[in-house]
């Protein structure tokens, strides 16, 4: 019998598949940029912290400091008492949260001078206050625009030593910047002629056109010490002055929130303010 031969040869051996290994390749950091991104992120907590730092102490200063003399512990010194913003005419009025019988007559003074204009449906009352040293300054800002003529700005200010619990006289508050009547008159009118100057340089009309007294019935001024209040801000003496803004010649583009602060002083007169301040306010 024929025996058929193979037409392929078998290999007997088979080749043995070779596996590649994947060699991991380990990319190096660079340690300067490791070193760099961890210096930011380092850096930025930094700045959320303190600022987190920043605001508590804040806040806790502002509703535990002089917590004793508080009449409210967990509020603030000055705090909204009424407050109407359903339009663009805000209405906002402090409350002095001070539990001295004295305070109880101040509260109701506010109160007095801000319910006129709570009933007006355009008028503005908006408020500031300041704490230096051991003084607290408030100041009331009314915006009357239910008039005839041109909108009205009143100002109210109470300077108040927290020390002493009583309400400081603005000639008290003058003697403690060595400041005369005399010297805040006089500072006014300055910046008032500079005001008038301004808007003839600025074309609002000529000098021939509005003279320096003509000037002054638009602002219904008829004397630089009349409706001033003094206000205490970061240690600097501001006289709030009122006045019209409005004319026929257009000038209430060229005035603005700040052109009825008047700086009066930069320093109290004394160095240290804590001892002459004491003297001053005994009366």
């Amino acid at each position: 019998m024929a025996s058929f031969k193979p037409m392929y040869k078998q290999n007997k051996h088979p080749r043995k598949q070779q596996v590649l290994k994947k060699k991991k390749v380990i990319k190096k950091q660079n340690p300067n940029k490791k070193n760099k991104t961890e210096g930011i992120f380092q850096m930025l907590l930094v700045l959320v912290i303190a600022i987190i730092i920043v605001v508590t102490f804040v806040q806790k200063k502002s509703t535990e400091n002089y917590n004793d003399i508080k009449l409210e512990k967990g509020n603030f010194l000055v705090y909204t008492k009424y407050e109407d913003k359903s339009t663009k005419y805000t209405k906002e009025v402090p409350y002095v949260n001070l539990k001295a019988d004295v305070f109880k007559q101040v509260n109701s003074d506010i109160l007095l001078f801000c319910n006129e204009y709570m009933q007006k449906d355009k008028s503005i009352i908006t408020y500031e206050y300041d704490i230096n040293g051991i003084i607290l300054s408030l100041v009331i800002k009314v915006i009357n625009n239910e008039t005839t003529y041109a909108p009205e700005p009143y100002f109210r200010t109470y300077n108040i030593n927290l020390e002493t619990e009583e309400v400081i006289s603005p000639e008290s508050v003058l003697e403690f910047y060595g400041i005369t009547k005399k010297q805040v008159e006089h500072k006014i009118q300055r910046k008032h002629e500079a005001y008038y100057s301004e808007l003839i340089k600025q074309g609002y009309y000529t000098a021939s056109e509005c003279s320096y007294d003509c000037y002054l019935r638009y602002r219904g001024i008829t004397g630089y010490l009349e409706h001033v209040s003094y206000y205490i801000r970061d240690g600097k003496l501001i006289a709030f002055k009122s006045f019209i803004a409005h004319s026929i010649f257009g000038e209430e583009e060229y005035f603005n929130d700040k052109s009825f602060e008047f700086e009066i002083a930069n320093t109290p007169l004394a160095t240290k303010q804590d001892e002459p301040l004491k003297s001053i306010m005994e009366e």
